[in-house]
């Protein structure tokens, strides 16, 4: 479907990038089982490392619950990497749980579009990761070494 909207290449290497909606507990928040909350803080562990598809299901499966939903983004097209965002529910749920009425699937596959977006124009799959500075480390280290060079 990325492929459809998008100009990037996307390689058939893959790499997982694990996101809560939510990384935090609120204390007053009832809605989460101690197991959620032990979850939560594996998955926090984990931020922003590329996971392979062996470690995304070891996060993911407990006790045969897996989160209640999960929208699955490109992240990033890189040259010889494809990165998909996994934005997950903190509710872990077994499969009886999982479908809701009407019958809607528990794992999404969405393309993010820009706000800029035109129907039919095609788009860089990179634009959100470059827009919000995501490539924050490489933009920073450039000033610093812009501004050393000028004084």
């Amino acid at each position: 479907m990325t492929k459809q909207y998008c100009i990037s290449d996307l390689s058939d290497q893959y790499r997982y990038v694990l996101t809560p909606n939510v990384r935090t507990v609120d204390p007053n928040d009832e809605h989460l089982t101690k197991q959620e909350i032990a979850v939560l803080q594996k998955w926090n562990k984990q931020e922003n490392k590329l996971l392979t598809i062996e470690q995304v299901v070891y996060l993911l499966h407990h006790d045969n619950m897996v989160p209640l939903w999960i929208n699955m983004t490109i992240y990033e097209s890189r040259r010889h990497l494809t990165i998909i965002d996994l934005f997950c529910s903190r509710r872990l749920r077994g499969e009886q749980d999982l479908m809701h009425k009407p019958v809607v699937p528990p794992f999404h596959m969405l393309v993010p579009m820009p706000p800029e977006y035109e129907e039919g124009v095609r788009f860089d799959i990179n634009w959100k990761k470059e827009r919000f500075g995501q490539r924050w480390p490489a933009m920073w280290l450039k000033r610093i070494k812009n501004v050393f060079l000028k004084s």
